[in-house]
Formats: structure tokens, sequence, C-alpha cells
């Protein structure tokens, strides 16, 4: 095949090219083939067709989304060998190549979706493209996805949808691989509810956190797809896999805006019982796989000052909104646009004058056991059973019948009405909920671990 143009763009190392998907690339464009260029700028998005053209041990080629895996990377095995063309994803999955974006293929071929910026003559501006300077481009398509669109106004948004559904976290690792905070600090915004410091350096925190782990403990048989691989010898990585089933931990120790943003980047939550809270109140968290080898990060005691000095008009907003509780109008909006400036601002401040990252040892905990589920003979919510006491001789009578709407079931239907998979609500089963049992309970809140009196 003859190219018909190359790439151009300030990108010579591989293992750099998906960082390069945010800036402009210019794809140059042969001049035997201008004539194909003929209405090309009506073209929102391109389909880019290259060639993997640098060599590499093992007869391999790389360029694009190759990264350093490199030759530390497993060479393709023998003709006929299990395995030969599946690759491990970051998120942990085991794909066929065919199935994937994995770089190492059966032809050096890669194609890529672009967005057209602009045409100057012969050079086609793009962003989107993960492919080094150099690059011999193949063929140049405009994008049809007509055959996916489920409106007339073609608004569908399948593709994205589609890769979501194979890996959640998709997004959130290649933001973490570029090393692109601020889109991963508007992410953790639209569940943390605001921007602020806090919030921004949690991300930072956990982001660095990630590729510490993810270049400790790469794996040199594995080639990542969708994702893009993790890179060695110093380069940023996407980080672990964190796919909410407990193999990778995150431990923060305090219970504010900090431990949002941790949670957002490493996929750690109290929902899939991956997050463990140490109440200490100290702006640190640790990230650790099950072997117990974890880094921690914690905020040196002068960044507070650094980043006040950085952004001054913060903190007086901080003090009328938050402690003084004045809430009008006026004050908040100010507070909120103060927080976004400092916050956003903050993700470019020295990581080292702010953060000290320490090599731990973790004692980590058995998975969460599964528990069954009980009735509370006296309210008749479902309930947890490790969270049930016995209530003894407690009445399992419909007390508060003449309270109840037209429509609400009794509380305590009687036994005989039960399918045989319904937990007992009446006199067999005296078990009480620890708020009906009038027992202490833990409560989390902005004060940290409580327990009330029942």
């Amino acid at each position: 095949m003859n190219p018909v143009g190359v790439v151009r763009n300030d990108c010579t190392d591989p293992a750099q090219a998906m960082q390069m998907q945010d800036a402009e690339s210019v794809i140059l464009v042969d001049e035997a083939f201008a004539d194909a260029l003929h209405m090309i700028d009506s073209c929102e998005y391109l389909d880019v067709v290259f060639h993997f053209h640098l060599p590499e041990t093992g007869g391999r080629t790389k360029t694009g989304t190759e990264t350093g895996a490199g030759s530390e990377s497993r060479t393709e095995p023998e003709t006929g060998a299990e395995g030969r063309w599946r690759r491990t994803t970051r998120s942990g999955e085991v794909r066929g190549v065919f199935a994937s974006r994995a770089p190492v293929r059966p032809n050096p071929i890669g194609i890529t979706t672009v967005r057209l910026v602009g045409r100057d003559g012969n050079r086609l501006r793009v962003t989107g493209l993960d492919a080094v300077d150099g690059t011999p481009v193949l063929d140049i398509k405009s994008c049809n996805t007509s055959h996916l669109d489920d409106t007339p106004c073609g608004a569908s948004n399948h593709i994205h949808t589609s890769l979501l559904k194979s890996n959640p976290r998709l997004a959130i690792q290649r933001y973490i691989m570029a090393g692109d905070t601020e889109k991963l600090l508007i992410m953790a915004a639209q569940f943390h509810g605001h921007y602020c410091p806090g919030l921004a350096m949690g991300v930072m925190a956990a982001v660095h956190a990630m590729q510490e782990l993810d270049r400790d403990n790469a794996d040199p048989d594995s080639v990542t797809d969708d994702a893009k691989p993790a890179e060695t010898g110093g380069e940023k990585a996407s980080g672990p896999a964190s796919d909410g089933l407990e193999d990778l931990l995150a431990i923060v120790e305090t219970n504010n805006c900090f431990a949002d943003g941790v949670q957002l980047v490493t996929g750690c939550s109290f929902g899939n019982n991956s997050l463990i809270f140490e109440d200490l109140g100290k702006t640190a968290f640790t990230l650790t796989r099950r072997d117990g080898n974890g880094v921690r990060v914690i905020s040196r005691h002068e960044s507070p000052a650094y980043v006040r000095e950085a952004f001054p008009e913060f903190d007086r907003h901080y003090q009328r909104v938050v402690r003084d509780q004045v809430r009008d109008d006026a004050a908040v909006a100010a507070f909120r646009k103060s927080g976004a400036e400092r916050s956003f601002g903050t993700l470019n401040l020295d990581f080292d004058r702010m953060f000290d990252v320490q090599r731990v040892r973790v004692d980590v905990p058995d998975y969460a056991p599964s528990h069954e589920s009980g009735v509370c003979a006296k309210c008749g919510d479902s309930v947890m059973a490790t969270r049930m006491v016995d209530g003894g001789d407690v009445s399992t009578r419909d007390t508060d019948a003449s309270t109840r709407g037209p429509d609400t079931p009794a509380r305590n239907p009687d036994a005989s009405t039960r399918g045989p998979d319904t937990p007992a609500t009446t006199a067999e089963n005296r078990k009480l909920c620890l708020k009906c049992a009038g027992k202490p309970y833990s409560v989390l809140d902005g004060h940290g671990i409580r327990i009330l009196d029942g």
C-alpha cells in the first residue's frame, strides 16, 4: 500500500501518543491526492487509517497507541499457540484483538476517528489522533455512523454508550493516563455538587497514586486495549484495574471533599466495599491492591498556605458562606465562582509542594461477607441480619392500622399469607432492627463517626 500522507505533530514517543488526542495534529496529504480533498470541509469527523511503522523487537511494529509496554511486553507466541491473539485489558478483561484496540495486530494497521478542526490547502488540522509524528497515513474517509442513528436528527450516542457498557470507567482511565486532572475534576464535581480546592486535591492525589501503583505492578505479559496500556519506565499510566470487586482498595483518612475526588478517580466507594474510612481527620489516603503494597499520599502541612497564597480571594467567600452561614444568592454565587477558580488553579500547582508520597504496607481486610436479611417484627422493614437483635416478647400485631391509608399494606401480615421465601414477621420471629430495639448504632456524618443512643 502507498501512503497518501503523513502525520505531523510534537509527539515522537509512542508512549505519549495517547496524550496527543487532546492536542492538534496535522495530516499532510500528498499533492498527488489534493483533488481527493474536495468537499472534505463539510465533514466534522474523519476516519484516519495509518500504518504502525516503527520497528520493534520480535518483528513487531509500533506507532500510534503503542506504548511504553514496548520491549517489556510479551512477544507473540508461536503460530497456533493458545491465546496468541488475546490480550488482557486494563479493566482486567481478556479479549481477542478483534474485540479491542490493542496495537499489536495481525496486520500493522491502525484506525482512529478524529475531529476536523480546519483545512489549509492539503494540510488537515485534526484533534483526537493518537499517532506519532511521521506516521504514514494510508487512507482518510468521512465518518459514517448513519446505521447507528435512532432518531431523525441522528442524536444517538450509541457508540459511546456501547463502550461504556463494556467498561464504565473507560473515559476515567483515559484521563488518568493522560494526566487530565481538569476533566476528572469536572466529573468529580458532578456528584460532589460543586468545585472546591479539597475536591481538586483529592483528584490530584488519586491520579498520582493510580499511576504509581500501576507502574509498580505493571504486568509485562499484558497488552491493553481501549483503556490504553500501563506505561513503564517512569511514563504515565492509566491506573490499576478498578472494577468494584474489592481487588483495589482506597483508605481515606477524612470524610470531606478530598474523599470524593479519591472515589471518582479510583472507583473505590462505600457501595462496592472498596472504600475504607479511618476517622483520623487527615487529608490523606492510601491505595493498595490485595497484596498489601500500597501508596499513601498525604497533604503537606505547608500546602494550605501555598494554595491560599496562590488564590487569596476564596478564603473570604468561604468564611462568609460556610463558616458564617450567609447564604443569600449573591454570596453563594461569589463563593461558587471563587471556588471554581481556586479548584482548577490548584490542579496546576506544584504537586511536590502540596503532597508527600509514601510506600506503605497495608493490612488488607478479607472480602466483605454477604449476609442474609430479615424483617423487623415491629416496623416491618427488611434488615441485614447482622443489624438485628432479639426483641423478646414483642407484639407483632399491626398496631398502627388506624393511621394507615387505604392502600398501605399492614406492616406485619399474617404468616399464612406469606410465600415460601418471605421472612417471617409474626410471633415466630422476635427480631428487631437496632432503632426499634432502642440499641445504639453508628452514624457517619459531617462530624465523623458517631454512636447514637437508640
